[in-house]
């Protein structure tokens, strides 16, 4: 006899706020977690932010008098952080479906698949842990962080920036963790996740332009770079955060440039993709990050079908 659907809701609401527990209480996978964001933060630090604040200044000479520098700093810093949440999004969504591989190494997959409960729920509370574990971990980055560079610098983000901002969020929680899902379905040992996760987090700062701008590369490789879905996720954060700053800059240059200077930056730091030779705006980003969530979603019901031990 099957299951009334206050009884799957039930289980579905049960297993979601167990795979959240998990998580949590896992120190280790919480590290690897934030282990990419970590490095992009350090070797910004370290390396990256004297780099490129020198950089630009150097390209303003002639130009320091119709600018105020601090909004330089910003320029940096506002990248940082859509670096910082880019890769946090990929991450720590994948480290959250650790309770996937876990549950295949202790058998608890079996147990599911002898009970009542319908395979969907099972696919879906693991979904709803992972995406609520990234949203949380994310969304907090992100708060903490508006809140750090209005008080270090010029802030020039409107209500409706913000709120977009955490729009992006979810969008990019919700991709990343259904795309994720199919990854790890491929995984039966925890450790061989973890050793993955590890690449994984030393990679993705490359590939979504959190260590290096992608506008650094070739316009072939930034084609490529183009179709990970993260990298749209990355430059949706990106224009939000930095076209503020961008705009007063170029207001305060009054067209004595001929608005060269921040061409050039949106260009280096890639607030639109070139996907060989095209430029990709604001609004294909979103058409992209989602449509890759909506296949992303089917192909893991197909897997799931594909895979079920039910039938």
């Amino acid at each position: 006899m099957g299951l009334t659907l206050k009884q799957k809701l039930s289980a579905y609401l049960g297993m979601s706020k167990r795979n959240i527990k998990l998580f949590f209480k896992d120190k280790t996978t919480m590290f690897f977690s934030m282990l990419a964001p970590l490095i992009v933060l350090g070797l910004y630090v370290l390396f990256l932010r004297n780099t490129y604040v020198n950089s630009i200044k150097n390209s303003l000479v002639g130009l320091e008098s119709f600018i105020n520098m601090k909004d330089i700093d910003s320029v940096a810093n506002f990248w940082l952080l859509s670096g910082i949440l880019g890769t946090s999004c990929i991450t720590v969504s994948l480290n959250s479906l650790q309770v996937m591989v876990s549950d295949k190494e202790r058998g608890v997959d079996c147990d599911y698949n002898s009970s009542p409960i319908s395979g969907p729920v099972v696919i879906l509370s693991y979904f709803t842990g992972a995406f609520i574990n990234t949203f949380l971990i994310v969304g907090s980055i992100l708060t903490v962080g508006l809140v750090i560079l209005s008080l270090i610098g010029p802030f020039y983000l409107s209500a409706l920036d913000i709120f977009l901002l955490y729009v992006v969020t979810i969008l990019g929680c919700v991709s990343s963790t259904i795309i994720m899902m199919i990854v790890v379905s491929f995984f039966k040992k925890s450790s061989a996740l973890g050793a993955f996760s590890g690449i994984v987090s030393a990679a993705v700062g490359f590939m979504i332009g959190a260590y290096i701008p992608l506008g650094e590369f070739s316009s072939s490789i930034q084609g490529i770079l183009a179709l990970v879905p993260g990298s749209s996720i990355a430059a949706l954060y990106r224009n939000l955060l930095m076209n503020g700053v961008l705009n007063n800059i170029n207001s305060s240059l009054a067209g004595v440039d001929g608005g060269m200077f921040v061409s050039s930056i949106r260009e280096l730091f890639a607030l639109k993709l070139n996907f060989f030779g095209n430029l990709i705006d604001v609004v294909w980003m979103y058409i992209y990050s989602s449509s890759t969530s909506v296949i992303a979603l089917i192909v893991n019901i197909l897997f799931y079908r594909r895979t079920s031990r039910r039938d």
